[in-house]
């Protein structure tokens, strides 16, 4: 009969704590989305490409919000049922202010939807429509949103810094303003 010695009592200590705490530290990383938020719905992909199936599944669900989001002081000569005649028919007279909504962005904590206001290619303003809400996402919210909208004034594009702790939020943001600057055609 043949005994088995126990040569590495510490190896297996250290390893086996190793795993525990790497456990641990992946279970509190995992955030889940807040009960009753739209993460049922499929999230659309920031970087989405242009034809490729995520951002034509993203563009059929925001048809909807796209069509008629073209708001203003000045006259269009095309009908607000057409997105693509929207971006050519907006005025870039510097006296008219109008105020463009961007399509509704998904995000796996809920929808965010921007809309701004503009004196000619200017921004002058801008507002979120919709933000994720429930849990903590509004304790998150209510310090990212007014960063981010001053961010789009100031940078005068969709190219804005990422709010810290709040990056789901900010890629829809940014999703979402650079589909309003798209239908005013700047």
């Amino acid at each position: 009969m043949s005994t088995v010695k126990k040569k590495h009592p510490l190896r297996r200590m250290v390893l086996c704590t190793a795993a525990t705490v790497s456990g641990i530290v992946l279970m509190l990383a995992l955030k889940q989305p807040a009960p009753g938020t739209a993460a049922a719905t499929a999230p659309v992909q920031v970087g989405a490409v242009a034809g490729s199936p995520t951002a034509s599944a993203a563009a059929t669900g925001s048809a909807a919000a796209s069509a008629g989001s073209v708001q203003g002081s000045a006259s269009a000569s095309a009908p607000a049922s057409a997105p693509s005649a929207a971006k050519s028919s907006a005025p870039a007279a510097a006296n008219v202010t109008r105020s463009v909504t961007g399509d509704t962005a998904q995000t796996q904590y809920g929808p965010v939807q921007v809309e701004i206001t503009m004196t000619g290619t200017k921004i002058t303003a801008a507002t979120a429509l919709q933000h994720p809400t429930g849990g903590q996402s509004d304790q998150i919210n209510a310090n990212a949103v007014p960063k981010l909208n001053q961010e789009a004034v100031t940078a005068q594009s969709a190219s804005i810094d990422a709010v810290s702790g709040a990056s789901y939020t900010s890629a829809g943001y940014k999703q979402s303003l650079q589909s309003a600057l798209d239908k005013a055609g700047v």
